[in-house]
């Protein structure tokens, strides 16, 4: 920094977004705060926040090998797994001052863990575990019990299966007496990770009991009943509405879960053979968790458990106050169940990555499409390759509707990347695809989404909100549905009532997202707010990196402004994406004929285009 603060500076946020950023994201993880040289994540699992940590100090290692070394940047992480306490996005408490605590111990480039984090971790992470000693640290009453990550330990080290097919947890060695803890003389980028998981003797009950079972369909998840730990007659009926109300979110999250409820008497059975209890289920994982009453306040504790291993994935904690309104309160569940439908379809986004293609199962088509979204970059390359997944997927099933949704948002990019589309034919083909998966599924929320994409393609704006407004009806807490709302109102040529939508999405959503800021972008600038589309298409950017549409709004918006080389910076990007895009190629397109939307578009995005320099044709 002393040498070249600007310069580091940059750098920093080039690693956050090339590098921190997406690994936090591709693991679960949640950013609750950062604070200048350091950041504070909470992930859902120990295996989750050490196979980011890992990822990210192995990626960082290879940086720093062509760097001089006045030119590196380190960080040390510290991992620990605990309670907390949870204060709007905030979350403070014990386990998160162990955390940072763990991560001064760290070496440059290092991580640290506690002893409960290296109890939780499974055998899979290929790293060691260095055992550095009970250690006495500031405002910790307790001795902490340290772990250091060998993040290339020894053939000997490292962790082997049985013949049983179990891995036990890495090896440990002792740490040598001569070896010291070394700090780094130069500023470094302190992370504190923390890891929020059950207490270790439910980890280890699953782990121990789960019995081999053969492999059940894809996607396929058993709701346990809540257990009501305070065991009166009261706690049980609430532990029982909980359980139905997370059930049904879950169900209505995403058109690739099928939930199952667990029966009670079946969730009893699972304590005395649960290798039998849910092999009788046929599900590939497990929602359990308990509610247990504090003082003012019910806590509930989710997780998701492989039902065949007994492998926790996630889990998430929330405490509903007993003065929150039954909107508050729905707020919070869906907000779990959300976390758990993305943790869910990750695990098996990973499941079907790591299988041979062969002759997978439609549904096991429909996952490898999705999983296109994280590993190829080229817009146009990926949109055709998971358009030929979902074919196949409905050569097989034609009534798969994750595969008829999935299908028509890739005709949407199709429109979007492709200059040379039949748009017509897309657009009828959306049409088609659609109105079957509404028919099939009609209580989907997610069905009505795409439903209402179409109408807006088709020019039946009305019919658009419609559907739209039904998804929102299905499943009123979710905030990606009332932004698709949001941008729909746009595009029917009501930008001012749009940006109402984006502003109701960020009060559900807080933390933000690049979605939010591409509609508020996109609305600004329609109404001619150039400066506040600026900053809203900026910080789209800094969420989500590329994103051809965006930079179209931000090159309209800042030529507007009379800013030249960032209109033409911004050009540039959008030529780079689909070379010879024109003002014609964007009109082709045709995401809404709605007559006040065309009058608009007129007056702001295509003059803020031509002045871009944008061809006419």
């Amino acid at each position: 920094m002393e040498h070249d603060d600007a310069g580091t500076v940059a750098r920093l946020r080039e690693i956050r977004a090339t590098l921190f950023d997406p690994k936090i994201h591709e693991n679960g993880g949640r950013i609750v705060k950062t604070t200048g040289d350091g950041m504070l994540i909470e992930f859902g699992s120990a295996d989750a926040s050490l196979r980011c940590a890992v990822d990210v100090q192995r990626a960082m290692a290879a940086r720093n090998a062509n760097e001089a070394a006045s030119d590196r940047i380190a960080f040390r992480i510290g991992i620990n797994l605990g309670d907390i306490i949870i204060d709007g996005d905030d979350i403070m408490g014990d386990g998160v001052n162990v955390a940072a605590r763990l991560e001064a111990l760290a070496e440059p480039g290092g991580i640290a863990v506690s002893g409960t984090v290296r109890d939780q971790v499974h055998g899979s992470l290929d790293v060691a575990f260095v055992d550095a000693g009970e250690r006495q640290v500031k405002n910790i009453a307790r001795p902490i019990r340290v772990f250091m990550v060998d993040l290339q330990p020894s053939v000997a080290s490292r962790s082997t299966v049985d013949a049983r097919g179990n891995s036990p947890l890495p090896a440990v060695r002792p740490l040598p007496v001569s070896r010291r803890m070394l700090r780094g003389p130069r500023s470094v980028w302190v992370a504190s990770v923390i890891a929020i998981g059950a207490a270790a003797v439910f980890a280890v009950w699953w782990s121990t009991r789960a019995a081999p079972a053969p492999s059940p369909p894809a996607m396929t998840i058993g709701v346990v009943p809540l257990v009501a730990l305070d065991g009166d007659a009261a706690s049980a009926r609430r532990a029982e509405s909980i359980t139905r109300d997370l059930t049904a979110m879950l169900a209505r999250a995403s058109t690739l879960i099928r939930v199952i409820p667990v029966p009670t008497a079946q969730a009893r059975a699972a304590y005395d053979d649960i290798g039998a209890a849910f092999r009788a289920l046929n599900v590939r994982y497990l929602a359990e968790g308990e509610v247990r009453q504090g003082q003012d306040s019910t806590l509930v504790g989710v997780r998701l458990v492989n039902a065949k291993t007994g492998e926790q994935s996630w889990s998430e904690s929330v405490s509903l106050k007993d003065a929150d309104t039954p909107d508050a309160r729905s707020r919070a569940l869906h907000a779990i169940a959300w976390h758990l439908s993305r943790s869910l379809i990750s695990a098996e986004l990973r499941r079907v990555a790591a299988q041979p293609p062969g002759e997978a199962a439609p549904l096991d088509s429909v996952l490898r499409a999705l999983a296109l979204d994280r590993t190829e970059p080229d817009s146009l390359k990926r949109a055709r390759e998971k358009e030929k997944l979902f074919d196949q997927a409905l050569q097989r099933d034609p009534n798969l509707v994750p595969a008829l949704v999935g299908l028509a948002g890739v005709l949407v990019q199709k429109i979007e990347y492709d200059i040379r589309a039949d748009r017509d034919r897309l657009v009828q083909r959306m049409d088609d695809l659609t109105s079957k998966a509404v028919r099939l599924n009609e209580s989907q929320p997610t069905t009505w989404f795409f439903r209402s994409i179409a109408l807006m393609f088709m020019g039946q704006w009305n019919a658009s909100l419609e559907a739209s407004a039904k998804a929102v009806r299905l499943e009123p807490y979710s905030s990606g549905l009332i932004l698709n709302q949001a941008s729909l109102m746009t595009l029917s040529g009501r930008p001012a009532e749009a940006l109402m939508l984006v502003n109701q999405a960020m009060g559900m959503d807080p933390q933000g997202n690049p979605g939010q800021m591409a509609v508020a972008c996109e609305a600004q600038l329609l109404l001619g707010h150039y400066e506040q589309a600026v900053t809203s298409c900026e910080k789209a950017k800094g969420l989500s990196g590329d994103n051809t549409m965006v930079d179209l709004f931000l090159s309209a918006a800042y030529a507007q402004l009379g800013n030249a080389g960032k209109a033409t910076a911004a050009k540039d990007d959008v030529q780079r994406s689909i070379p010879g895009y024109t003002i014609a190629t964007h009109k082709a397109k045709r995401y809404s004929v709605n007559p006040e939307y065309v009058r608009l578009a007129d007056e702001h995005l295509y003059s803020g285009m031509r002045k871009a320099g944008f061809a006419e044709q």
